[in-house]
């Protein structure tokens, strides 16, 4: 059974930019009740540029997907010193030079989380509510993520700007 999909993989970077301006157009943005407006041009450029920029963007997804499964791994294997660890680098201790004093702090620490996680359930986070809050208002605000775009698409300008003079 052939898709859609198949379709637009066969069609050429003109063609492929329209087909997607047209799905986009389709959407009707909720907020103002009206379809959304991409110029084919707009996708042109993105599907024509350099594959290096989008290996640097999948290099650095990869990397963080490392960092988070190992971490994710660590916690899996034993929450307690997982724990006890973010505690140590948030606070800028050492474990090997642990006081009798943050020992015992760490120890209630621990106990303390694992207290909040039962009562919390989903609800719990080691990191501060403020960081958590800041985290959802940014990616929720629309000023904030236009202005990333904006400045993102500034500086693959900038590039593309560059390795054509160098060309």
């Amino acid at each position: 059974m052939r898709k859609q999909y198949d379709d637009f993989t066969q069609l050429k970077l003109k063609d492929m930019s329209k087909s997607i301006s047209d799905m986009t157009y389709k959407y009707i943005n909720p907020e103002t009740d009206k379809p959304t407006k991409v110029p084919p041009a707009h996708y042109e450029k993105i599907l024509d540029q350099v594959t290096e920029k989008y290996m640097a963007d999948i290099t650095s997804r990869q990397f963080l997907t490392i960092m988070y499964n190992q971490l994710n791994g660590l916690k899996k294997e034993d929450e307690k010193y997982f724990q006890q660890a973010l505690i140590c680098i948030d606070l800028g201790l050492n474990p090997k030079d642990l006081r009798i004093d943050e020992q015992i702090a760490l120890e209630y620490t621990n106990e303390f989380l694992n207290e909040r996680k039962q009562v919390l359930k989903k609800d719990n986070h080691i990191l501060d509510q403020s960081i958590i809050d800041f985290y959802n208002d940014t990616k929720e605000n629309p000023d904030i993520q236009s202005h990333a775009v904006k400045e993102s698409n500034k500086l693959e300008g900038l590039n593309k700007s560059n390795k054509d003079m160098e060309r």
